[in-house]
């Protein structure tokens, strides 16, 4: 092949391998704090709002659902992550698509009393933080928007209606032991769970 045709074809390449490795690795994605915070959603009480940017450290995001029986099972492992790692982290629960509110408040009262749970009923925030599945977390820098972890759990639900006997992988709160602990954080896993879809 022609030399000439070769290097321009060599720098294309590099370059859109850079641009794929700049921007579509989950870990190196950054969340706009005023981008987070001007999406219009409800609370459980219907009233809409703004979501508020926590001062703490981080802000922990599940996505939920309270037609999806995962996000049930999962409910005291989620309520107890909260009470361990309150100090550190806001928890959001943000419930997309068009439940009845009344669902919402019972999934609240039932399964996460303690956690702040908030209605997406346009999608818009879940599409702009990239929510595929019910339930599905991530763990965000507050002071920079960094995405730090996004994906399931743990690694208890193998697949739909199949569970594992026992956990290996704590992926959630490894997370946020390692950030605390200022180590490298394991940026992306596959969570399992419901699809999230448009209403």
């Amino acid at each position: 092949m022609d030399k000439k045709i070769l290097l321009p074809l060599l720098m294309l390449a590099f370059a859109m391998n850079a641009f794929s490795q700049q921007y579509l690795l989950p870990g190196k994605k950054i969340f706009n704090k005023d981008s987070i915070t001007s999406f219009l959603i409800k609370g459980v009480d219907g009233q809409k709002s703004h979501l508020a940017f926590p001062s703490k450290e981080l802000m922990v995001i599940a996505f939920l659902s309270p037609e999806c029986p995962i996000c049930k099972n999962y409910s005291p492992r989620l309520a107890q992550i909260k009470n361990k790692y309150a100090n550190k982290a806001a928890f959001i629960g943000i419930i997309p698509g068009s439940f009845e509110a009344s669902d919402v408040e019972e999934f609240q009262k039932k399964s996460l009393p303690s956690w702040k749970l908030f209605r997406d009923t346009s999608l818009l925030l879940t599409h702009y933080l990239e929510g595929k599945v019910t339930p599905e977390v991530l763990v965000i820098d507050t002071k920079n928007g960094l995405l730090l972890y996004k994906g399931a759990i743990d690694d208890w639900v193998v697949s739909l209606g199949k569970t594992r006997t026992h956990i290996a992988n704590f992926y959630l709160e490894t997370a946020l032991i390692n950030f605390i602990n200022n180590k490298p954080v394991i940026p992306f896993t596959s969570p399992v769970g419901c699809l999230i879809n448009d209403f």
